[in-house]
């Protein structure tokens, strides 16, 4: 009997503690509302759309065309910035991952936030990043919808974006690997998209819903307590 009521009185403080943190902790603003409820759909809204296309030349020079690569392997986008601490923290376990599959169907690109090449090159020095990495102007990044980052994108060998995630992912293989067996089963029956048919399609605008007008809250329901209690972009 003693035991059980040390139990339940255990239990009770845990959720007298949880409760606290969430009423002293600062609750997001309306702004910061919007900007997670635009998260939240953008991963489910992009499953199915196709990719769009882009050009852009890494900072060694060399030119990546997104339609040279879809249909051939699994493309992996990661909008990120150097001072950004969650995409510091991810990248050693991008190069493992991509150290581990650049000799198969996976390709990764990285895609910094319009900064300078010297801090770039000084980012890729520090984490000894082997992998392409591109400095976007900003038209990719809203070609992509990308509102925080880290934010991941998987184009799968028919075209069509099968994975987009913000925040940082601790594990890819967890993220990555059922992707990568789907779609080179797709490879080897024979079944991606060519070059000609990906073009025609990644030149149709997907059909997103656009964000909401500024000042408007978005997030209601179960999404607001939600977005209150995350610790995350």
């Amino acid at each position: 009997m003693r035991k059980s009521f040390l139990l339940l009185l255990i239990a009770l403080l845990f959720l007298l503690v949880g409760e606290l943190h969430y009423f002293l902790k600062p609750q997001p603003t309306e702004r910061e509302y919007q900007g997670l409820s635009t998260i939240f759909r953008a991963a489910t809204q992009w499953q199915g759309k196709y990719a769009p296309a882009f050009d852009l030349t890494t900072v060694r020079g060399e030119r990546f065309r997104l339609a040279d690569s879809v249909g051939k392997k699994v493309i992996v986008l990661n909008f990120f910035a150097t001072w950004c601490e969650p995409c510091q923290n991810e990248m050693p376990e991008f190069e493992r991952y991509f150290e581990e599959h650049e000799d198969g169907s996976f390709m990764l690109l990285a895609v910094d936030a319009h900064e300078t090449p010297e801090e770039v090159e000084a980012f890729l020095r520090e984490y000894k990043l082997r992998f392409p990495v591109a400095i976007d102007d900003g038209h990719v990044e809203k070609l992509y919808r990308v509102t925080a980052y880290p934010t991941t994108v998987l184009i799968g060998v028919d075209g069509k974006v099968q994975f987009y995630e913000a925040g940082a992912l601790p594990n890819a293989n967890e993220a990555f690997d059922a992707f990568l067996r789907t779609n080179s089963q797709l490879l080897a029956a024979g079944k991606a998209i060519s070059t000609a048919d990906y073009l025609k399609q990644a030149g149709v605008p997907s059909p997103l819903t656009p964000p909401p007008p500024p000042g408007k809250e978005v997030l209601k329901g179960r999404g607001k307590p939600i977005g209150t209690r995350v610790d995350s972009p």
